[in-house]
């Protein structure tokens, strides 16, 4: 697993497919060079269209259009900056287009990721599901109720999307924040909480069901991180640091004691 870590370029705090991808029904973005992706940059040129898909107005679970009253925002990222009609700037920078997308919410859209891993015949593996919406390989996962804990939407949204009901206690943490998707906007975005457990045991296969045309469980390698939904490869990437670290175990050799994985 070591050289699958070792492979992956470092994460970097400047989104790429929220300036690049565009979801169905999306307007051509602006285009924003990487030296103008910051807020803090001039780009006086700068205007984005503005789009908000008009099926989000009918929906009772998301902000009507934009209005001052609209005034309470939380984000995993920190102090928002506004805008000058005091809506919630994306916290990565410009991304091309303004407007809310195809997000519910002004501001951070939260979601909650559950990443499941077991070693099966000396092969790593995970469980994914295929999206509807665009077919990639994706992490399962969704939104985060109104109210409701992270850890608990990890565990609801892998029982509906794939049919595996677990226990997410000892689940761990490995990312907190803001995710690279091709649904964000300047004034909308995605963020959210990954968890990771690892099974000791081989367990059952999953069943897609939900927003999930498909699921399985996916052997991890290079390949599969380079075609996984949005930025997806981050949080799988530090679960797999996190199950380093959960089976190196300590090996005594010729009289030697050695650190070894159990992979």
């Amino acid at each position: 697993m070591s050289t699958l870590l070792a492979c992956l370029p470092a994460p970097q705090r400047l989104h790429q497919k929220a300036r690049r991808e565009r979801p169905p029904g999306y307007p051509e973005r602006f285009p924003v060079p990487d030296d103008r992706v910051s807020w803090g940059v001039a780009f006086p040129e700068y205007h984005p269209p503005v789009y908000t898909d008009p099926r989000l107005l009918a929906q009772p679970w998301a902000d009507p259009e934009w209005s001052p009253s609209l005034a309470r925002f939380a984000s995993l990222e920190g102090e928002l900056a506004r805008d000058e009609q005091g809506r919630p700037l994306n916290p990565w920078g410009r991304t091309g287009l303004a407007g809310r997308g195809r997000l519910g919410r002004h501001g951070a859209n939260f979601s909650a990721d559950p990443i499941v891993t077991r070693v099966r015949e000396g092969i790593l593996e995970t469980v994914l599901i295929e999206r509807r919406d665009c077919g990639q390989w994706a992490i399962p996962g969704g939104m985060v109720d109104q109210g409701e804990d992270f850890r608990a939407a990890a565990r609801r949204e892998l029982l509906e999307e794939t049919g595996l009901e677990l226990d997410f206690g000892p689940a761990v943490s490995v990312a907190r924040g803001y995710v690279d998707d091709p649904r964000n906007t300047d004034h909308a975005w995605m963020e959210s909480q990954a968890f990771h457990l690892h099974l000791s045991q081989v367990g059952v296969d999953p069943v897609g069901g939900d927003d999930a045309r498909e699921a399985a469980w996916v052997r991890v390698d290079r390949g599969l991180m380079d075609r996984l939904y949005a930025s997806h490869w981050v949080s799988l990437a530090r679960a797999i640091a996190n199950l380093e670290r959960l089976l190196v175990v300590e090996v005594a050799v010729d009289g030697a004691v050695t650190q070894r994985s159990l992979l």
